[in-house]
């Protein structure tokens, strides 16, 4: 919560230096500063900055830790590094698990468990027989729910030395990874995927100049980032290039982005989500209420209705549409913020922003997590004292130290040379949204049927829910009745 109401009170105050200047929407230099002596004399006095509740002396004596690590090649998910580089990430990751090993005199390391998808057979045998080796394991969010009914995982709300209320643990994110009463993970500084899999919308600062469009950060600034001024934008830029009167690949279009993508991305954006829990704890369907009806129709008729956008697959983000995009043919591309570096050589400038909201009304920007590598705390943990001190701490120090190098490292490039970049950037990762039937029960969900029915444009939610509801419905509540069985039999 603190995270995002900070960056609120950033972008805010960057809208107010901006209104302050006289200068024009073509103008790409940043807000100036300000008498920085009067703005000292009226600054509040600031809060004591938080620090983890570990008791004093607090040591385990060169016990050993063990993070087990998924291998993919769409985020960085390696938590202890092996040596200092000069990379900025990659020292700042070496340096906090060095001090927290330090601090806490245990020796941290971690084991890769596989580089299979989802990965969770491996996992499911250590613990089965009873193999205490790896203290936290990194897996699938898709895996999560199958280890849980099978009670191979620990209720968070068990660990010693956790406290979820403070600023370094996702506050946003956390809402969703409860199931049946048990929190399964905790998302916090030290997780690395959920940044790198973030996802945001590129957009083309030379298509914005040439075809005279508002600037899109003084749209995200002012509170007018929504789906109709996108759309809006969109229909400027799109463009019969070849002459020979139909869309296809030498063209230029509004936006570009994996078919199966487009739907939960801008829903996310325009504040749904496809399934919630409800009072039992059981994540159910939530995509035939009028607003998110609204909003699906919506992202058809700004897409497709449009003719805005071309279809695309392959990997998460496809080379077909980095091509495009580097080569000046799309105003907006769909990329999560790890794919955003392969963009690092393009010669022209671009920058970084949101998804849109739904409307003016909506309060809040939301950014989407496609997936991520949930910290699962398998039930063959020894030393919950240790587990619970390490994870507090580590994920405290990568606030301090991993988050900040991150977002560097995110700004490195031509489309990050001024504060409203870094603003963006910081709006963008306080604001994180996971939709479990996006994530958790994405295979059921957005790839069981959403993502065929945006490629096939198919807009009956109505009559493809009907086929697909009640045999998730009964999936899911047999999977949450024996998550809660596991729990009262530990009680």
């Amino acid at each position: 919560m603190k995270k995002r109401i900070l960056s609120l009170l950033l972008c805010a105050m960057m809208l107010l230096a901006s209104c302050a200047e006289s200068g024009t929407n073509g103008d790409d230099t940043a807000p100036a500063a300000g008498n920085d002596a009067a703005a000292a004399e009226t600054q509040p006095e600031t809060e004591t900055e938080a620090t983890p509740d570990l008791p004093e002396g607090l040591a385990f004596t060169g016990s050993s830790f063990t993070f087990g690590v998924m291998d993919n090649p769409n985020a960085r998910n390696m938590i202890v590094m092996e040596e200092i580089t000069g990379d900025a990430l990659n020292d700042a990751q070496y340096n906090i698990i060095e001090s927290a090993a330090n601090q806490l005199d245990v020796e941290i390391k971690q084991h890769i468990v596989t580089s299979s998808y989802p990965g969770t057979d491996q996992v499911r045998n250590m613990i089965a027989a009873g193999d205490d080796s790896l203290q936290v394991v990194n897996v699938f969010c898709v895996a999560a729910p199958t280890l849980l009914a099978e009670g191979y995982l620990r209720d968070y709300a068990d660990m010693p030395h956790i406290d979820l209320s403070k600023p370094w643990w996702d506050d946003r994110v956390n809402e969703a990874l409860e199931l049946g009463g048990l929190r399964y993970a905790a998302i916090g500084d030290l997780s690395i995927t959920t940044h790198d899999l973030t996802y945001i919308l590129l957009f083309n600062t030379e298509l914005i100049s040439n075809n005279q469009l508002e600037r899109p950060y003084d749209l995200v600034f002012a509170g007018d980032w929504t789906m109709d001024k996108m759309a809006e934008m969109m229909d400027v830029v799109r463009n019969d290039i070849d002459g020979d009167g139909a869309m296809g690949t030498k063209d230029n279009y509004g936006y570009l982005s994996h078919t199966k993508m487009v739907l939960p991305s801008f829903w996310i954006g325009a504040g749904e989500t496809s399934m919630t829990t409800n009072a039992e704890g059981v994540p159910e369907l939530t995509v035939t209420d009028e607003r998110f009806l609204s909003v699906f129709d919506k992202i058809f008729e700004i897409t497709y209705g449009m003719n805005t956008y071309l279809p695309a697959s392959g990997n998460d983000v496809p080379q077909s549409n980095i091509d495009m995009f580097q080569q000046g043919q799309a105003l907006f591309m769909d990329c999560s913020l790890f794919w955003a570096g392969s963009l690092r050589d393009m010669e022209t400038d671009f920058g970084i922003i949101p998804y849109p909201k739904y409307d003016k009304a909506q309060e809040l920007y939301n950014c989407r997590v496609s997936y991520y590598m949930p910290p699962v705390l398998p039930t063959t943990i020894q030393n919950l004292d240790m587990v619970g001190a390490v994870l507090e701490l580590t994920n405290y120090l990568a606030m301090k130290e991993v988050t900040p190098a991150y977002i560097e490292g995110a700004l490195k490039g031509k489309y990050a040379r001024d504060e409203e970049s870094i603003a963006m950037i910081d709006l963008i990762l306080s604001n994180r949204v996971v939709d479990l039937g996006d994530t958790l029960y994405c295979s059921n969900v957005r790839d069981g049927f959403f993502a065929g029915m945006f490629a096939n444009k198919n807009q009956n939610l109505a009559s493809q829910v009907k086929t697909v509801e009640k045999v998730l419905k009964r999936s899911v509540e047999k999977s949450v009745a024996a998550i809660k069985e596991q729990l009262g039999a530990a009680e």
